[in-house]
């Protein structure tokens, strides 16, 4: 047998740290699923006085299984439990994450109401884990994208990215920013803003978009990573992409109160109101999403209950996931706002 702790990363936020051991363990109970080393007896520990989420495996760790454990939102380093002399050691495990971009490209920006990056980082891992496929070629949407946490987040990850956000000014202000850290840190890249409008001018949207190389090599051999953030309402997302295009749809929900999410004085009640938003849009969500896709959404259970979330979902034709860990997610941010999130698959 072999024993393992994560040590959490620091930068969990001091409002929910108590709920942070929990979703870190159920972040892990769904990442064992899909490691070689057959993962048991997860939980949150005290070892000598600091926080760890301590494992076993009956074999030792696989390369894939450290890089996956790796990328985990709250694994700042990881450690085999050894004993030495009757004396319990740490030894350290090399980390292996291979982000395709710096981790600073969703943390440098700061606004009121961003969701913090490190649950950011948790949602899309549990949506990668829940997919039956995987790997770099994941063609990620965020359908309530606002300044772009997410999309950061999954082009670190090395997914391609797309968003849709109903606040115009937002979308161009995000542009903006990724254009000048690209020219900042020098990514090769191009860059590209055209309109977009349904028949009739039945809809109107601005559609930003970046496709993004390292090196000289990589833009040459057309090796790159697709940026796209549409400003427009997320209603006509079959409108703005393909259907059966993405893989996975990952998305913090408005929180229906008078919150700092809310953007731009003309977005209506249907913007922070998560029912009306969901009954609205899912059937656009659904039509661009490939199947066996997953769908991993944030909200606030006091506007809207698990059970009546669970209903609006499985009405427009998904499959709730409630096996280990899909259950342990939520936890209060303040008093108006216990979060939640549920991951469902387009069956």
């Amino acid at each position: 047998m072999h024993r393992y702790a994560v040590l959490g990363n620091p930068g969990h936020s001091r409002v929910y740290f108590q709920a942070s051991q929990k979703m870190s363990v159920a972040e892990l109970a769904i990442a064992g699923a899909k490691l070689s080393a057959a993962c048991r007896n997860i939980k949150a520990e005290s070892i000598g006085g600091v926080r760890y989420i301590t494992f076993e495996t009956a074999e030792e760790l696989a390369a894939g299984d450290i890089q996956m454990l790796s990328r985990l939102s709250f694994a700042y380093a990881l450690f085999e439990i050894i004993r030495v002399d009757r004396r319990e050691m740490f030894l350290p495990v090399a980390k292996s994450d291979n982000y395709y971009m710096d981790l600073s490209f969703s943390s440098i920006l700061k606004y009121t109401g961003k969701t913090n990056e490190i649950f950011t980082r948790m949602m899309i891992n549990v949506g990668v884990m829940s997919l039956e496929g995987g790997g770099e070629g994941i063609i990620l949407l965020d359908p309530v994208a606002g300044k772009g946490t997410t999309l950061y987040e999954a082009l670190i990850c090395g997914y391609h990215a797309y968003g849709i956000e109903i606040g115009e000014k937002v979308v161009g202000e995000s542009y903006h920013y990724v254009k000048k850290y690209l020219e900042t840190e020098k990514y090769k890249h191009t860059a590209q803003k055209e309109r977009v409008s349904g028949p009739n001018k039945s809809f109107t949207a601005t559609r930003y978009s970046f496709d993004i190389a390292r090196t000289k090599e990589e833009a040459r051999d057309k090796k790159t990573k697709r940026l796209e953030l549409v400003a427009g309402n997320s209603q006509y997302a079959d409108k703005y992409f393909k259907k059966n295009f993405f893989d996975l749809v990952v998305g913090d929900l408005p929180y229906g109160v008078q919150h700092g999410n809310v953007t731009a004085e003309k977005q209506s009640s249907l913007t922070r109101n998560p029912k009306e938003l969901l009954t609205t849009c899912l059937p656009g969500w659904h039509a661009v999403l490939k199947p066996k896709g997953v769908v991993v959404l944030a909200w606030n259970t006091f506007v809207l209950s698990r059970e009546e979330m669970v209903y609006l979902l499985r009405e427009k034709g998904f499959h709730i996931l409630e096996g280990d860990g899909y259950l342990d997610f939520e936890h209060s941010v303040d008093r108006s706002i216990k979060r939640d999130i549920i991951v469902v698959k387009k069956m």
